[in-house]
């Protein structure tokens, strides 16, 4: 299989995931300005369990590839993608605390959907990060 199939497949496999659990969130916004958080969809969670996701996806690709090489092997760099979003991380969880706490003011105002919005686009932002690391990660060790 060529590289750029092998690439591609990689990069609609990322947009795949990233539809299926985000969805449209600029729509989601405009159109039900959540008030609150919906944990149950968008956890801290939600990047690890993507993640996981497209690694089954990225093992399957490499046994049609090179069914010699062992997929724990060519995803070697995973402690490169934690250290360039540890500030990413810690801006999420932020987010995340201002998404769940409706201040008084939030109360009043209606305005909570703000937060609720920004937390969910950055949940999207660091793990779409998160997916490309790994497709880098991959692609490098793909002969």
């Amino acid at each position: 299989m060529e590289r750029d199939t092998i690439q591609s497949r990689c990069d609609h496999k990322i947009e795949e995931l990233l539809e299926k659990y985000f969805g449209n969130l600029v729509y989601e916004a405009a159109s039900e300005k959540a008030q609150t958080l919906d944990e149950s969809r968008y956890s801290m969670g939600l990047p690890a369990k993507v993640e996981a996701e497209y690694r089954s996806f990225l093992g399957e690709l490499l046994a049609e590839v090179s069914p010699e090489k062992d997929i724990d092997e060519i995803l070697n760099k995973h402690h490169l993608s934690v250290t360039f979003t540890e500030d990413d991380r810690q801006q999420l969880e932020k987010a995340y605390k201002d998404a769940k706490i409706i201040t008084v003011w939030e109360k009043i105002t209606k305005s909570n959907h703000e937060d609720v919005t920004y937390y969910k686009g950055l949940l999207k932002e660091y793990t779409e990060e998160l997916l490309k690391w790994m497709e880098i990660d991959f692609m490098e060790d793909i002969e």
